[in-house]
């Protein structure tokens, strides 16, 4: 005992359980999508700028795009700077307000981008075969609604709304 606490209870952890999977998950990811050259988080990232060109036409201002993602603004701008560097986004300033930075996917992005679908859909496929289609389901749904209760801005579902993306955006 520790604390008060059975050590072998940490393994059973909620987090640490989770965080292993999340591991195993994005290795996958990450393999299949390795031929692109994009990790899973630029193709999500580069996914939701396209997304936003499609419905605005044009960028995100930075902060929106950290809540939608739900990372902070210094992480996300690390994990754009690939992106910046190789020229699938570009940074400017928000129509309505020039002190607004925002982001957009570039032509070469959304080119790159396209490349990488197919094999972001392999990896998808994979998953549900690896978990079966009934298990891939309902992981699904929980992790949404655990996102969602766990979330100190409300629903998962109420903060992609707020920024833009409903059911079918991206």
């Amino acid at each position: 005992m520790l604390g008060g606490v059975d050590i072998r209870d940490v393994a059973g952890c909620s987090c640490l359980r989770l965080r292993r999977a999340a591991r195993r998950v994005t290795a996958l990811y990450e393999e299949i999508l390795a031929p692109s050259g994009l990790t899973i988080a630029q193709v999500g990232l580069l996914s939701y700028l396209y997304g936003t060109l499609v419905r605005t036409g044009g960028g995100l201002a930075v902060n929106a795009l950290a809540r939608v993602v739900d990372i902070d603004p210094t992480t996300l701008n690390r994990n754009l700077k690939p992106l910046r560097a190789n020229g699938f986004v570009a940074t400017g300033s928000d129509r309505k307000d020039r002190r607004i930075r925002t982001i957009r996917i570039t032509k070469a992005g959304r080119t790159k981008l396209a490349a990488a679908i197919g094999l972001w859909r392999q990896a998808e496929d994979q998953l549900k075969e690896r978990l079966g289609p009934d298990t891939a389901t309902a992981l699904g749904e929980i992790l949404d609604r655990s996102t969602a209760r766990l979330s100190s801005e409300g629903t998962w579902t109420a903060m992609l709304a707020a920024a833009g993306f409903g059911p079918t955006a991206v």
